[in-house]
C-alpha cells in the first residue's frame, strides 16, 4: 500500500492481488496532521483520565482508612473522657468524705491543715498535703474549645497531677485523724482537780516536794471512770502506791494510767472506745483519800494531761 506525498497533499494507493484496477485516495497534508493530532490527544487523554482514576482510587483508599482510624480515636477519646469524669468523681467523693470526717471530728479546716503541715514538715516529700480542704476543683466536662480530644488532654492532664497527691493527702488524712483519735482528750471523771502535774508539797509527809506525774481529780466514791480515748487494756490489777491501776494503750505512743481504783469495769486486753467506763473511782494504794490519780503518757514518759484535755 504505497503513499506518495505531493504538494501539500498525499495519495493513497490500494493495490488488489487479481487483476483488478488500482485505486488510488489522494488525500490534503493538513487532513493526515489533524488525525494525527487526534490520535495524541486521545492517547494524551486516556492516559490523564487513567491517571487521575487511579490517584482518586487511592485517595479514597487512604480516606476511607482514615475514617476508620478517626472512628476508632474518637470512640477511644469519648470513653477516656467518661473514665476521667468516673475517676474525678470519686475524687469529689473522697473529699466529702474526708470533710464529712473532720466534720465528725469537729476540727475546722485550719486545724487540719495545720496537723498536715506539720506532718509534712516531718516528712519533706511530701507535697501539696496541706492544701487538701483548699483544693479548687477546676475540673470540667468541656475544654475551651469544645473538642473532645482537648477535653481529654486537658482531664488526663489534670489527673496525672491530683491522684498521686490525693492518694498521698488521703492517706496522711488517715493517719492524722487515727492520731487525734489516739489522743487522750476528754475528763476521765466527774469532780474536782484536786492536784495538778509537776513539782508539788508531798500529801502524806510533814515536809518536802516531789514531782507529780499526773492529776488527781476529786469525786464521789464508786463514781464511774471512763476511758480518755479509745485503745486496748494493757494492765489491771494492784500495783504499788498506785493501789488498783488501769493502763490503756491509745497508740502513735500514748498511754493513761487510772489509780487508786475501787473496782474494775475491764480486764487486761479488752478494747475500750473513748467514753467507756473502764473502772470505779475509789481510794486504794497509797492516797491521802477518795480520788482518782489520772496520767498521760507518751513514749513512755508522763506528759501534762491539761495539754489533752479538751472535752
Amino acid at each position: 500500500m504505497p503513499m506518495s506525498v505531493g504538494k501539500r497533499c498525499f495519495t493513497i494507493m490500494i493495490v488488489p492481488h487479481s487483476e483488478e484496477a488500482i485505486y488510488s485516495i489522494r488525500l490534503p497534508l493538513y487532513l493526515l496532521q489533524i488525525v494525527v493530532g487526534l490520535l495524541v490527544l486521545c492517547v494524551t487523554g486516556v492516559s490523564v483520565l487513567g491517571y487521575a482514576y487511579l490517584q482518586a482510587a487511592t485517595e479514597a483508599k487512604e480516606a476511607d482508612t482514615l475514617r476508620q482510624i478517626n472512628k476508632a480515636q474518637q470512640e477511644e477519646i469519648d470513653a477516656l473522657a467518661v473514665e476521667t469524669q468516673r475517676v474525678m468523681d470519686q475524687i469529689q467523693a473522697i473529699d466529702e468524705l474526708v470533710e464529712l470526717v473532720t466534720d465528725q471530728l469537729e476540727l475546722d479546716p485550719g486545724t487540719l491543715n495545720n496537723g498536715l503541715k506539720n506532718q509534712s514538715s516531718q516528712n519533706p516529700d511530701s507535697v501539696h498535703s496541706a492544701d487538701y480542704l483548699t483544693y479548687d476543683r477546676s475540673y470540667s466536662s468541656r475544654s475551651s474549645t469544645g473538642g473532645v480530644l482537648e477535653r481529654a488532654v486537658e482531664n488526663i492532664a489534670m489527673l496525672q497531677n491530683i491522684i498521686p497527691e490525693r492518694s498521698e493527702t488521703l492517706d496522711r488524712v488517715g493517719e492524722y485523724v487515727e492520731q487525734e483519735q489516739a489522743k487522750p482528750s476528754i475528763w476521765p471523771a466527774r469532780g474536782r482537780l484536786i492536784s495538778g502535774f509537776g513539782m508539788r508539797r508531798i500529801p502524806y509527809a510533814a515536809d518536802g516536794y516531789q514531782f507529780h506525774t499526773g492529776i488527781d481529780i476529786l469525786g464521789a466514791y464508786g463514781s464511774s471512770i471512763w476511758a480518755a480515748a479509745g485503745g486496748e487494756v494493757s494492765f489491771t490489777g494492784y500495783r504499788g502506791s498506785y493501789g488498783n491501776l488501769i493502763i490503756v494503750v491509745h497508740g502513735y505512743g500514748y498511754e493513761t494510767y487510772y489509780a487508786h481504783l475501787s473496782g474494775f469495769a475491764v480486764t487486761a486486753g479488752d478494747s475500750v472506745e473513748r467514753g467507756q467506763t473502764v473502772g470505779y473511782m475509789g481510794a486504794s494504794g497509797r492516797t491521802t483519800g477518795t480520788h482518782l490519780h489520772y496520767e498521760v503518757r507518751y513514749n513512755g514518759s508522763p506528759v501534762n494531761p491539761n495539754n489533752y484535755l479538751t472535752q
